[in-house]
């Protein structure tokens, strides 16, 4: 592709791209995204921008990972920060981690509105996780399972390529598994020096980033405790504005507060349903419904299946 002529149809400047403050807006984000899927001449692009996104794109992140003690430190930092580099904006695409049983769960939850970059921007993700384990741990992750809340691509080999392991497509949920016993095995470039000094230099430059995207900071509030998140006025509070304020900003970006707190909830019941050894009401519980048909009527609403529906759908996919 011509990069040149790529960036100057959709106004950026590309000299000013090796200045170290250079942002562009989430509307240039998404039109160049759409320019490179058209141009592009297959229809692998996500997966190639995840596996080639270089270790620099992640900057200070980077080396925080690489700098943590073990996988699991890395994740959790690596997820804490995941907007850092700004690749989506108001919560359109969350990565999240969990451990079930006997493996480490990434799942990735990408909104609809997304609309022709939600594959590509799933996909860019899933294949960036394998690159930047493989960074961290100094070797391969060892999946053991991929499954893609979408159909088949035309370019399933790349994805035996890429992972190596069973991969199940048309899924409730997105979410790529791996042995769990490297979670907590020593990191070969560990520095708990380094990983002070970076974890300083990237919550400063996150606030920097985030400041403005109201409902990043706001999710990071309400996943703190998602069956008991603040009321509005509270967290209001700590964001330091009036409730009116927060509101009025949360809706310049799509948001009500209940919708956001539903998302959350959402991304937590479809991890919680992946876990067979946790019952519906026990999850229920956890995302603070008071009564498992409270649970039942809001899964459903967000997902359009039931609860049971949906671990079915998990645990026997040829029941769909």
């Amino acid at each position: 592709m011509d990069s040149l002529t790529l960036a100057k149809n959709n106004g950026i400047d590309y000299s000013q791209l090796h200045t170290s403050n250079a942002v562009i807006s989430a509307r240039q984000h998404r039109s160049l995204l759409l320019d490179a899927k058209r141009l592009y001449a297959g229809t692998d692009l996500g997966l190639l921008l995840g596996l080639q996104r270089s270790i620099a794109t992640h900057d200070q992140l980077a080396y925080l990972m690489i700098s943590s003690a073990s996988l699991r430190e890395a994740s959790n930092v690596g997820l804490k920060y995941q907007n850092y580099s700004g690749r989506f904006s108001g919560n359109l695409v969350v990565t999240s981690f969990s451990e079930i049983q006997s493996d480490g769960c990434y799942q990735i939850d990408a909104k609809e509105t997304l609309a022709d970059l939600r594959v590509l921007a799933i996909e860019d993700i899933l294949a960036n996780i394998v690159t930047t384990a493989r960074w961290v741990l100094g070797r391969a992750l060892p999946c053991t399972k991929l499954r893609c809340h979408y159909p088949e691509p035309a370019h399933i080999e790349r994805y035996h390529e890429v992972f190596q392991c069973p991969i199940e497509f048309d899924a409730p949920a997105t979410q790529l598994f791996f042995d769990a016993r490297i979670l907590d095995q020593p990191l070969p470039q560990a520095s708990p020096q380094s990983a002070a000094l970076y974890t300083k230099l990237c919550e400063e430059k996150s606030n920097l980033r985030n400041h403005g995207d109201i409902a990043w900071r706001l999710s990071q509030i309400i996943v703190l405790d998602p069956a008991s998140p603040p009321p509005l006025y509270e967290a209001a509070k700590m964001l330091h504005c009036s409730g009116r304020t927060l509101s009025r900003k949360l809706s310049n970006q799509g948001w009500t507060y209940q919708k956001l707190i539903d998302q959350v909830r959402e991304i937590h019941a479809r991890r919680h349903l992946s876990d067979p050894t946790l019952s519906i009401t026990k999850i229920g519980q956890q995302l603070g419904f008071s009564d498992s048909s409270g649970f039942h009527r809001a899964f459903k609403k967000w997902t359009g299946l039931s609860p049971r529906e949906f671990r079915q759908a998990l645990f026997n996919p040829s029941s769909k």
